[in-house]
């Protein structure tokens, strides 16, 4: 059975722009260290989607299932309505000999100067008491919060000065060093007994938060007046009012995920002005979870 059917209450166009406003003033994940740190000209952007120059590029927007792709279609819209920024290159891929070392998400020129931009949207689940990275683990436990900062730290940001990667940049006559910097977005979720823990930095203070239960535990969530959302991947950044999908009872989702396989992502709403409107979000996982994948 699908739980999360592909149903959309506003038009694509409409549900980029909330996209694109949520990506614009959404708290960061991650702070990053002062040298690899996105210049807020970049992350705030300048300009309107819906000037009649850029209607036309609405239209190349379609949602992908893969949420890093997806997300990155979003920066590079997002990229593309800053009048401050030109020459936009994605998916930079550097090469050693025949062997792929590493590709680059984003290099674009940003007034004077050559940027090299990683990003990421990642969402973890704390596993453990929290005091360090390693205890944010993914809903299939092969990826965790300290691996990936790390990676991008370490190798990822670097791709750009590697000697491998000036070739590539002379084809697209890069003429300076770029300079590299991190943009990461995303949520933690907590068991709703973790909810006093503070994150370690270099988590953001004010990054988003989000529950996590097992199946066995979903009356930890109920709340007066609350329905439930069953969220496609792909609509994992949209307002709960574009969406069409069901809000559920608490006891109609219990029973929509009795034989709950994989962890799914939920929308806590309620009702205003006749719209849902999200209270929280979070993970329904299987009861065996974190001891296997999922």
């Amino acid at each position: 059975m699908n739980s999360n059917p592909p149903i959309r209450t506003a038009p694509d166009s409409q549900c980029l722009l909330a996209e694109l406003e949520w990506l614009r003033t959404s708290p960061d994940l991650m702070l990053a260290p002062q040298e690899y740190r996105c210049p807020e000209a970049i992350k705030a952007g300048t300009g309107t989607i819906t000037k009649a120059g850029n209607l036309a590029a609405l239209s190349s927007y379609e949602p992908r299932w893969r949420l890093g792709e997806h997300f990155e279609n979003i920066v590079y819209f997002h990229l593309k309505n800053n009048e401050q920024i030109s020459d936009i290159y994605r998916n930079i891929q550097v090469k050693e000999d025949k062997r792929t070392v590493g590709e680059m998400d984003f290099l674009f020129r940003f007034d004077a100067q050559w940027i090299h931009l990683e990003v990421a949207l990642k969402l973890y689940l704390l596993d453990g008491n929290g005091q360090i990275l390693e205890s944010y683990i993914g809903t299939r436990r092969d990826d965790c919060l300290a691996t990936k900062w790390q990676h991008m730290l370490e190798h990822q940001l670097r791709l750009c000065q590697r000697p491998e990667a000036a070739k590539q940049l002379e084809k697209l006559c890069v003429s300076s060093q770029p300079t590299p910097v991190v943009w990461v977005k995303g949520w933690l979720f907590y068991h709703p007994a973790q909810n006093n823990v503070t994150a370690p930095y270099p988590v953001n203070p004010e990054h988003l938060r989000g529950w996590w239960v097992t199946w066995s535990e979903l009356a930890l969530i109920a709340s007066e007046g609350e329905r439930y959302i069953l969220v496609r991947k792909p609509d994992w950044l949209l307002p709960a009012a574009y969406l069409g999908n069901p809000a559920l009872t608490l006891a109609e989702l219990r029973e929509q995920l009795r034989d709950l396989h994989r962890s799914s992502l939920v929308l806590a709403v309620v009702r205003i002005n006749g719209e849902w409107v999200e209270r929280s979000r979070g993970f329904v996982v299987p009861d065996h979870w974190p001891a296997g994948r999922r």
